[in-house]
């Protein structure tokens, strides 16, 4: 019996698609961070591993002797000492900066999909560089093929916003354009009858709202994003956090939609010549807040678009479509 899994890297969220011999498709998902605790003495380290136990916390225990909770735990403690967790992805990409991101990350991985054995596929997502920032995503991508590898998987990369089109597009003949907005990354594809014609990213998503927020308000960015998640509107917040977050939602719109459009007109040569107007899909976790649709479509009414866009809609699962869409190619 072979197992197929789909495996949605996020910067904030770990989510996965497995499949059992193409029966029916199973998700699950984790929050991709992570919070210590260093004792300050031995008695310390003894009551604190009693009441992370004792609260049924998921953790681990460094060389080092700290506690590293891992996942929505480490969110919740952090929100509690008014503080923030770290991440082993940062920007849609291994964090260069943390030396326990890595082993953290196959951690939760591990957690999520199990060992593999002969004839295990894993499609893993991984986003496209992004036109506004320096850096890769080639360590990134090798080195989680390499660990998935390891874990028995066969192993192939996939785009994050072509995934999305796998899942989304197939009435459409795979042709429209995709952008997802994460937590670290907006990525946007343009994909013509299978083919993903252009690929890149944007700097600018849920993590720059949760820190403007923060900064703006003088509150831990952990706590805007717990507010945020627990419900949305864009067009009638109901507490000053929620109205701060509606401000920069339509700041990442603007931003997002206006560098869309100039890298499509500086690239309109690569441009395929569609039949019809191109449908957009939304997908990503930041859709999810009520009126996002009408926030993107406002600002794109504001913008010279190269191409004719058709009906802008929101993905049918928005979290789970990159998820979806990975493991909809592991069983292909």
């Amino acid at each position: 019996m072979s197992k197929f899994v789909g495996l949605d890297l996020g910067t904030n969220m770990l989510i996965t698609g497995i499949s059992e011999d193409g029966g029916d498709s199973i998700f699950k998902n984790q929050r991709d961070c992570f919070y210590k605790i260093k004792p300050k003495t031995k008695v310390n380290k003894s009551s604190i591993k009693m009441s992370l136990d004792k609260r049924k916390v998921n953790y681990i225990e460094d060389e080092d002797g700290s506690f590293v909770i891992i996942g929505q735990d480490s969110l919740d403690i952090a929100i509690e000492r008014n503080d923030v967790v770290e991440r082993p992805m940062v920007k849609g990409v291994i964090s260069p900066k943390e030396k326990a991101s890595l082993p953290i990350l196959k951690l939760i991985i591990k957690s999520l999909i199990g060992e593999g054995k002969e004839g295990d596929k894993c499609v893993f997502s991984i986003p496209s560089a992004p036109i506004d920032g320096n850096f890769d995503i080639i360590y990134h991508k090798e080195m989680l093929g390499l660990y998935l590898k390891q874990m028995g998987f066969e192993t192939t990369p996939i785009n994050e916003a072509f995934a999305v089109a796998l899942s989304e597009l197939i009435d459409s003949g795979l042709t429209g354009g995709i952008v997802t907005y994460g937590a670290g990354l907006c990525n946007m594809a343009i994909i013509h009858e299978g083919d993903p014609i252009l690929q890149f990213s944007l700097q600018k998503a849920g993590d720059y709202v949760d820190e403007a927020v923060g900064k703006a308000l003088d509150i831990s960015p952990s706590l805007v994003q717990t507010e945020k998640e627990a419900g949305t509107d864009l067009y009638s917040p109901s507490t000053i956090i929620m109205k701060a977050v509606s401000v920069y939602y339509r700041s990442v719109l603007n931003y997002t939609i206006k560098t869309i459009a100039h890298e499509l007109k500086v690239r309109k040569k690569e441009l395929p010549l569609f039949r019809e107007p191109m449908p957009i899909v939304l997908a990503g976790g930041l859709t999810l807040a009520k009126g996002f649709v009408q926030m993107f479509n406002e600002a794109l009414k504001t913008t010279d678009f190269p191409i004719e866009i058709g009906k802008v809609m929101r993905a049918e699962d928005p979290l789970r479509a990159t998820a979806k869409g990975a493991l909809l190619a592991a069983m292909m």
